[in-house]
């Protein structure tokens, strides 16, 4: 239909208005509305660029951003598509499709700062994986890799990753080689956590291991040894420390690396099962570690003198910590290894002056009425902090 004349929309609407004819009033009821909608349109449009980058910003919080979006327009289009492309949800229905896309576009690549193959189960397919990785390594800061097909073409391609600040390999159940590992993340110079993978691994020559240089976040699992933990050089920039089902680090193992990185350290969390520490390893752990603002201990590894003034009192120190976990794994003769009544008096003495969150286990034994519990809950709630018991 041509567009109309001014006169011909004026006619329209007169006999719209008189009701003489009503196909007349139907067509000027959709002229206007059409004319409403273009203009609301034009208006809209004339919004700075940054104001829709912030509603799409908002919108892909929420969960509520959707590709149909980019077929409002050019600007929608070079806004959202970043933005979906940044941090791509991958599963297996989709993970192949999404390979085949970044193949046939590469510029695609450029927009990913974060892959998550956490929820991606594929066999004997490390060539995708490397794919990805060489063709997002211009912006990729994050990668969480696959349980399984993260072999050597995926490490090779993590050299590339010279914006990685995150590699996250704890997933992985293959055997890994240690040495390959470290060669391809000792030039990174943005890599700041690192978490091993839960298989074991190999490894030829300590000497040869060279760390990031800053990095700042490290978790310890699988197959890592007292010999690695002897021979390793740990960075001093290390300040947050994990280990998480490490068969084969005794007590000895795990003294050393706190007392050559302890005074360092302001987060540390050592996670059950650790079959190779004794039941009271880590009593002395605030003689190491010093600066903790974070600890998490399971009370397997733990004597029921652990809140001691023989442990934990510094004269005159004023403590940082302000969160501690408790864990147990409710094996025979633990449950009253760890009273309530001894944190409350460490509480009550001074030894803990800055701690605010206390979560622990149920199994720990300890009763919410006693008033030993009671003292800390209100200790803490003082404090604007709290304590936690979970089941």
């Amino acid at each position: 239909m041509w567009p109309l004349s001014k006169f011909e929309k004026v006619d329209i609407l007169q006999c719209a208005l008189q009701g003489r004819n009503s196909e007349f009033s139907g067509q000027a009821q959709a002229q206007a509305q059409a004319e409403a909608e273009a203009e609301a349109a034009r208006d809209l449009m004339l919004l700075p660029a940054e104001i829709f980058v912030n509603i799409f910003e908002i919108l892909d919080g929420w969960g509520k951003l959707k590709p149909k979006f980019m077929r409002v327009c050019k600007l929608f289009y070079s806004i959202i598509l970043p933005m979906i492309y940044r941090a791509p949800h991958l599963r297996g229905t989709n993970f192949l499709n999404f390979v085949e896309t970044l193949s046939n576009n590469k510029k695609l690549g450029n927009y990913i700062f974060s892959l998550d193959l956490a929820y991606v189960i594929q066999s004997g397919k490390n060539a995708f994986v490397a794919r990805l990785l060489k063709q997002s390594r211009k912006n990729l800061q994050s990668f969480v890799a696959p349980q399984t097909s993260f072999g050597l073409g995926p490490l090779i391609a993590l050299k590339n990753c010279q914006h990685l600040k995150i590699l996250d390999l704890r997933l992985v159940s293959e055997t890994l080689n240690l040495t390959e590992l470290f060669r391809s993340i000792e030039n990174l110079p943005s890599l700041t956590h690192l978490s091993f993978p839960r298989s074991s691994i190999e490894i030829d020559d300590y000497a040869k291991i060279t760390w990031p240089p800053n990095l700042s976040f490290l978790r310890l699992s699988g197959g890592i040894n007292d010999e690695f933990l002897y021979h390793s050089e740990f960075p001093e920039s290390i300040t947050h420390l994990e280990f998480a089902h490490c068969p084969s680090v005794s007590d000895l193992g795990l003294k050393q690396i706190m007392y050559r990185i302890g005074i360092n350290l302001k987060t540390l969390k050592v996670q059950y099962p650790m079959p190779g520490l004794k039941g009271n390893t880590l009593d002395e752990v605030f003689h190491y570690c010093p600066h903790l603002r974070v600890l998490e201990v399971c009370v397997d590894y733990l004597s029921n003198m652990f809140f001691d003034e023989h442990f934990l009192d510094y004269s005159g120190y004023m403590r940082p910590l302000r969160t501690l976990y408790i864990n147990s794994s409710g094996s025979l003769g633990t449950s009253n290894r760890l009273e309530a009544m001894d944190l409350a008096v460490a509480i009550d003495d001074g030894r803990l002056p800055l701690l605010k969150n206390v979560q622990c286990t149920a199994k720990l034994g300890w009763d919410p009425k006693s008033e030993a519990v009671k003292f800390i809950a209100d200790e803490l709630d003082d404090r604007d902090g709290g304590l936690y018991i979970g089941y």
